[in-house]
């Protein structure tokens, strides 16, 4: 077999083979998405620091693709996560993976550590990154809320308003220190698709906060950010809130599901999440590959 690897040129003829694949267990990869339409919405709009034509690879065998692999990569941090490897299943998985990795590690001279978020069953891409030296960071699952399908209660949350701009920030900052977004970066977010939702206390006082992202072009929601104030823990805000964000995503339209990731070990976040509407939808192993 004469496997040729080379920089991709067709974010769609990507997608494609991608779309063909990730949906399966045994080949998928958290990082990419599971349909061919959004896949190649990610790989044209929002993929890579350096571009797609610079960070993703096919293989090739007479002419037909047999393998990809992508690298969405932060420049300023010298990272990049790993999609794939991917191969047809029809051939095995090291005769293709082997080569066309190296070949693209001599384009990446710059990133000196990969991350792979791999499903359970995905044991080609587990086995390939344990030869390679890549250590195993962790055990997650991903979850999934379906529209219709998610209990509701009374509802004690509402928007935050001025009032409770001060109270958000002093809670947000006390849960989430050095978090990827700031108090004030999600103030500013706010619009029809970021939402901030706040459970009173008093007139300016906060109890707890959910904050969403709605995706409606990929049909996705997201909950990013949730938290109690310690003095008001259990006593059910935080399943409140949890339904609450998941309602305030489910008046889109185009939203079909919601999706979240949690270590394996966290049985007191599982247990909320499952309480509050979620299923388990995939396990998944990360790693981390460091080259000297």
């Amino acid at each position: 077999m004469d496997i040729q690897t080379r920089p991709a040129v067709n974010a769609a003829e990507a997608a494609k083979f991608l779309g063909a694949l990730n949906s399966h267990r045994t080949n998928h990869i958290g990082y990419c998405g599971e349909e061919e339409k959004e896949i190649r919405h990610t790989l044209e709009h929002d993929f890579s620091d350096t571009g797609f034509e610079q960070s993703f690879f096919i293989a090739e065998n007479e002419g037909r693709i047999v393998g990809a692999v992508g690298f969405d990569i932060d420049s300023e941090d010298g990272t990049a996560e790993v999609w794939g490897p991917f191969v047809s299943e029809e051939l095995p998985f090291g005769e293709v993976a082997a080569p066309m990795w190296s070949k693209a590690l001599l384009c990446l001279d710059s990133i000196r550590e990969f991350q792979f978020f791999v499903n359970e069953e995905n044991t080609d891409v587990s086995a390939m990154v344990g030869q390679l030296g890549g250590v195993h960071t962790g055990r997650h699952l991903i979850l999934q809320a379906k529209k219709g399908e998610v209990p509701t209660g009374e509802n004690p949350s509402v928007r935050a308003e001025e009032q409770h701009e001060a109270a958000f920030r002093s809670l947000h900052d006390h849960a989430f220190p050095g978090a990827y977004l700031s108090a004030a970066e999600i103030l500013d977010l706010r619009d029809d698709y970021h939402s901030l939702l706040v459970i009173p206390d008093g007139e300016t006082g906060v109890k707890g906060y959910v904050y969403t992202e709605a995706d409606p072009i990929h049909g996705e929601g997201s909950v990013e950010f949730l938290a109690v104030g310690g003095e008001h823990r259990r006593q059910g805000l935080a399943k409140k809130l949890l339904q609450a964000g998941l309602g305030e995503l489910f008046r889109h339209e185009a939203i079909r599901d919601v999706r979240l990731t949690v270590e394996a070990d966290n049985e007191a976040a599982i247990s909320l999440y499952e309480a509050s509407g979620f299923g388990r939808l995939h396990r998944m192993n990360a790693y981390r590959l460091e080259l000297g």
